[in-house]
């Protein structure tokens, strides 16, 4: 670097994973091409990054390479002889997140970005590297000292407070409802957003780059579309959107629509909770908490309800009916904190009395993966609706899953910590949700057969195949994925993720060896919003095997 400065020639920061930077054949020899062309490239490494603190920029820099190219970036906008370049990789989901930030803090010096794979073509990296190598030095003729002038581009965002102001949170699937009104239920005016629609993904797509993952963009468009359907009015207002620290890119999902807002001239404040502090930081109370539980509870039981009586249903569309009349009982119920006990063995009944007898039961499949999009119809493009068309019965994986798996990771954390206040904290909460899903499970027997697998028996699964220390939707889902395809009364597994999605990646690229060992199909499905019909043929395909499959078994029993 003190040889760059004595110099004439100009650096270029290569922000990169080591394993791309430091190999000639991934990255197409990249470096020597620079080097060729009058630069000196530097690895992101050779700067001095600790001399800067990340949480200057961001409140919440997990990733450790996010960490180092806000380091990097700071460093290099600084340096008037440096430059930054940034290699990426088609579908690295980070880096939807990370770039962002790096480029707020380069500001306006050019940054460039190249993105390779195994289809990348030698002759278009050079020519790209060429006119990146032409613009650095004609900016650094035209602007020789170059100061990069303050800006606010700090990422960060609070938690949530009660007050009298109104609280839009985004719409996932009927919890989102429920939990509104347990919130109300706790002198919070929460409101929950319309239904997710094509809107969304068009307001959402004028300030993405399209390579977020899908559910970000969608509650993204959501808080879009409030701000233009309500004339810009957002006076009184602010926005709910939850997080988490941790390898996905959910936990970024606040901080990034805050600073997109903030570009577009919208002042709505926002705020979070997460889900590495067991949602407690919802400062609302234990009470609150409870009742939030067993609302979550409520709501994965009612999507049994329907989903066990809709294929089955005497009268088309009773069955949507029903479920929107209980809706609405129940959000009144929790809002009022009444009892739901009654109205939960009601449901029950009335479900159950929908369905035809006479109908003989069809191939029941799995269906896991991302929480958001897999709850979410908009998103999946109604996937559970699309495989009742196919000719299947299903269930999902719980909202409730994802919950109790928050609170036995906060008991291993204070373990780990040896943090007796938090692991007696977490013991107790463990006993309560326990109690509770027994309770709610009662109410439900009747139609509901398949009972919620334990977080520890999950994890059991998981971990001889992965290590449950990864976190992310990804151990869950493994976990999940193999009990159904070890459990006789279910023909197979779909998981669906985002564009992108690291723990679905991860799922993936796992499930063709469970596919093969336990004799099931075991299909991935990816969503990124744009219209498309591949999925809809995989289903079809995927439900094919099954009837085929259940057509052979019966034969060799026989």
């Amino acid at each position: 670097l003190e040889e760059l400065r004595q110099g004439d020639k100009l650096g270029v920061v290569i922000f990169a994973r080591s394993y791309m930077s430091q190999d000639a054949g991934a990255n197409l020899g990249i470096a020597e091409k620079m080097a060729q062309l009058g630069v000196v490239p530097i690895p992101i490494d050779f700067l001095p990054l600790a001399s800067i603190d990340p949480q200057d920029y961001s409140d919440r820099p997990y990733w450790f390479y996010e960490s180092k190219y806000i380091a990097g970036a700071a460093l290099t906008v600084s340096d008037p002889k440096m430059f930054g370049l940034a290699l990426t990789n088609f579908g690295c989901g980070p880096n939807s997140f990370i770039h962002p930030i790096v480029e707020d803090i380069m500001g306006d010096k050019p940054f460039g970005q190249l993105e390779i794979d195994e289809h990348a073509a030698e002759a278009g990296i050079v020519t790209r590297i060429e006119a990146y190598v032409d613009t650095i030095k004609g900016f650094a003729r035209s602007v020789p000292n170059y100061e990069n002038p303050d800006r606010d581009i700090y990422r960060g965002v609070a938690s949530l407070e009660k007050s009298s102001k109104k609280y839009i949170i985004p719409d996932m699937s009927i919890h989102g409802g429920f939990i509104a009104a347990a919130m109300r239920a706790y002198g919070v005016n929460a409101v929950v957003l319309p239904e997710a629609n094509e809107q969304n993904l068009l307001y959402a797509d004028r300030v993405t780059s399209g390579v977020e993952c899908l559910p970000y963009r969608v509650t993204l468009g959501g808080f879009m579309r409030y701000y233009y359907d309500n004339g810009h009015d957002v006076k009184d207002v602010e926005a709910f959107m939850a997080g988490a620290f941790g390898p996905c890119r959910f936990g970024k999902y606040a901080i990034e629509q805050i600073r997109t807002l903030k570009d577009l001239g919208i002042d709505l404040p926002m705020r979070t909770a997460t889900s590495n502090n067991a949602y407690r930081d919802v400062n609302l109370g234990l009470s609150f908490m409870r009742l939030a539980w067993k609302a979550g509870l409520t709501g994965d039981f009612m999507y049994k309800l329907i989903r066990r009586s809709r294929p089955y249903e005497r009268e088309a569309g009773a069955a949507e009916a029903l479920f929107e009349e209980y809706n609405r009982k129940i959000t009144e119920c929790i809002q009022k904190k009444g009892s739901l006990t009654k109205l939960q063995r009601q449901a029950t009944a009335d479900f159950k009395a929908l369905i035809d007898p006479e109908i003989p039961r069809k191939p029941l499949v799995g269906i896991n993966g991302e929480i958001f999009l897999r709850s979410n119809k908009f998103s999946n493009n109604n996937l559970v609706k699309v495989c009742e068309n196919a000719g299947l019965e299903v269930i999902v994986s719980s909202i409730g899953e994802w919950l109790k798996y928050i609170i036995f990771r906060h008991i291993e954390d204070a373990a780990r910590y040896r943090d007796v206040k938090k692991l007696f904290n977490g013991y107790v909460l463990k006993y309560v949700q326990d109690h509770d899903e027994q309770s709610i499970e009662k109410a439900f027997k009747e139609l509901v057969e398949e009972r919620e697998p334990t977080i520890a028996g999950v994890l059991s699964k998981t971990e001889q195949w992965l290590s449950t220390k990864c976190g992310s939707e990804a151990v869950l889902s493994i976990g999940t994925g193999i009990e159904w395809m070890e459990d006789s009364k279910i023909a197979g597994v779909i998981s669906v993720m985002p564009h992108g999605c690291m723990p679905g990646g991860i799922v993936a690229a796992m499930s063709g060896r469970f596919s093969d060992l336990y004799g099931k199909p075991w299909i991935n499905l990816t969503y990124d919003g744009f219209q498309e019909t591949n999925n809809l043929d995989r289903i079809n395909n995927f439900a094919e095997i099954i009837r085929f499959c259940s057509k052979g078994t019966v034969k060799a029993d026989k």
